[in-house]
Parts: structure tokens; sequence; C-alpha cells
């Protein structure tokens, strides 16, 4: 049966809505990260390197997992939220949505810092991002975000009218 084009206009709104509010999420992530780089109460669990790559210079891009946690599971919870409000997808469909995307976004990011703070390319440095371990944390842990989410807004399933 072929989507008529208010169906595809629809669907393609709520997948730009699904990604703005990844995108959104991410950045806060990155900042809560950042504003969290000197909090002394979260140095908790191992480091993992490269956390903020822009503050590899100053020595400060490795971050333990507490401040890891205490940045990026809020971030996903909002993602989580907000993904409810602009379309249908239950819990696991957000809990993926979230992980791919924000794995993706935070690769990229992490690239774009490396390479300012190396003066090259940003292609020279995307084959590094998936063998770092923080990145991968970051979108698991907003893909729990997500998942710990209720089921709010449109995203029950339930087709509207």
């Amino acid at each position: 049966m072929a989507l008529s084009m208010r169906a595809v206009a629809c669907h393609t709104a709520r997948a730009a809505g699904v990604l703005l509010v990844v995108i959104a999420a991410v950045a806060a992530g990155i900042g809560w990260l950042y504003a969290l780089r000197h909090v002394h109460e979260l140095r908790m669990g191992p480091k993992l390197t490269d956390a903020l790559p822009l503050q590899r210079l100053a020595g400060g891009a490795s971050q333990p997992l507490g401040r890891m946690v205490v940045a990026w599971l809020p971030a996903g919870i909002a993602a989580g939220i907000g993904i409810g409000l602009v379309s249908h997808l239950r819990r696991p469909g957000r809990a993926l949505a979230v992980f791919i995307s924000a794995l993706v976004l935070v690769v990229v990011a992490a690239a774009a810092s490396d390479a300012l703070t190396h003066n090259e390319p940003v292609r020279r440095h995307l084959h590094e991002q998936p063998h770092r371990a923080a990145a991968w944390l970051a979108a698991g842990l907003m893909a729990l975000g997500a998942v710990l989410t209720p089921v709010i807004g449109r995203g029950d399933g339930r087709q509207a009218p």
C-alpha cells in the first residue's frame, strides 16, 4: 500500500524531530561533562581516555566514570522524553534511535575536536574514534536514559487520528 504524501511528510517530520532532540541532548551531555570536569565529588571509577578531547592540551581529556554517568544519563533521559513527544517510538525504539544517533554525533564531535587540537582535517581522526570507550559509554548511557523514561506523549504506540 502506497503511503500518501501527507504520511510521508509526517514520518519525515518525526524523524527530523527525533534527530533534533538527540542533537540537543548530545550537546547538553557534552556541556554537562565540561561543566562537571572540576567536581571532585564525582571522581569515582576508572578514567576514560579522551572523554573531553578539547581538554587534551590542558591535561583534562580523561574523565572518571562518575562524571560520565552524571553528565550523559540525564541527557539520555531528556532525549527519551523529547522523542516521546515528537514520535510514536516506544522505549526500545527510543533507546536504539538514541544510541545510534548519539554514537555518530559523539564520534563526529570527538573527531572534530581532535582535528582542532592537531590542526588537521577531520577525516584524519574519524578512524580513531570508534576505538575509544568514552564514545561508546556516552551513547550507551544516553540509550539507558532513554529506555528509563516513561512512555509519554505520543510514543505510546497508538496512531494519531
